[in-house]
């Protein structure tokens, strides 16, 4: 009996009961059920902006309301240039809600079309409504602007710990984790701020351009829509859009004016934000640039960090629930 020595398993009763090899496949295991939420995530996300980008629902070539109002919206007097560039246009309706369209001119832009005598006062009017909006009512406030190429490495890979981030061969965009943080950012520069006050039934949009010298029927710049799908007190979902219309080289190597639109979906409240980037050359190829650069917006293009690609333009969205 002292020299009994009890049979030894075999080697795989051995494995199967070691606890660092049940231990690692339990990690195995939860890994792949990661990876494969994360990445049905992904393809729902993706589903939803190609069916986005295939509509393009908020185009204004394809949505009447908003179609009116690029045709029909009156011209203002252009500012000076101790004027602010942002000057906004009359509201008008649309069919599916009250739609706001503004209108953005370079301050030495010559204008198309006479004042209208009650420009002044409206302005004021929206000033002041503008004004009680961001103390009374929810509102969408979108940022424009520069960002160091570092600074925006670390902001796709803070969107991508999201799950909530879409690479497309010529713009990014995707959930910001912690928006304050980013617009405060040390390499981030604001260019310009828009401020608006949403409802259940507003669709926006708002421009930023320059009507081009050789064909005064083209409008060079930048126009953004917004589409309000759902809201509550802590989140805002929509759809938003930037619609570019540039001088770029074309298949024949000539310089051509060309319309491209640049859809996106997002969900945001709380910290939580949104960004879109890659939408804007780093030239325009207008023999009066100094003209378009008087704008806001467009002073990324005086900027030798943008036109080496080393900073892009970064559009911000964030949800303001005011009181």
């Amino acid at each position: 009996m002292e020299n009994f020595k009890p049979a030894t398993p075999p080697a795989w009763k051995r494995i199967v009961g070691n606890p660092l090899v049940q231990l690692s496949v339990l990690v195995i295991v939860a890994g792949g059920v990661g990876i494969t939420l994360y990445q049905k995530g992904q393809q729902n996300l993706e589903r939803r902006v190609s069916y986005l980008k295939s509509t393009v629902q908020i185009n204004s070539t394809n949505n009447p309301a908003l179609a009116d109002i690029a045709e029909s919206a009156p011209a203002e007097e252009t500012p000076t240039a101790d004027q602010a560039s942002q000057t906004p246009e009359s509201p008008q309706d649309g069919a599916d809600g009250v739609v706001t369209a503004y209108k953005v001119a370079a301050p030495n832009a010559a204008p198309t079309a006479g004042p209208s005598p009650t420009s002044a006062a409206l302005d004021d009017k929206n000033k002041d409504t503008r004004s009680l909006a961001k103390t009374g009512s929810p509102h969408l406030v979108v940022y424009y602007a520069e960002v160091s190429r570092g600074s925006l490495n670390g902001l796709y890979a803070a969107s991508r710990s999201t799950g909530q981030f879409m690479n497309f061969n010529d713009y990014s965009a995707g959930i910001v984790p912690s928006i304050r943080r980013s617009l405060s950012a040390a390499q981030t520069k604001i260019l310009h701020k828009e401020d608006r006050p949403l409802d259940n039934s507003k669709t926006l949009q708002w421009s930023y351009g320059l009507k081009d010298r050789r064909d005064p029927s083209v409008e060079i710049g930048l126009t953004t829509f917004f589409e309000l799908s759902e809201m509550d007190n802590n989140n805002l979902r929509g759809n938003l859009e930037i619609q570019r219309t540039w001088k770029e080289p074309s298949a024949s190597g000539t310089l051509e004016i060309q319309r491209k639109s640049f859809p996106a979906i997002f969900e945001i409240g709380g910290d939580t934000g949104f960004f879109m980037a890659g939408v804007l050359p780093p030239q325009s190829n207008l023999e009066n640039e100094d003209e378009l650069t008087a704008i806001d917006v467009f002073k990324i293009l005086r900027s030798p960090q943008f036109r080496s690609g080393d900073s892009e333009l970064v559009i911000f969205v964030e949800f303001e629930k005011g009181n």
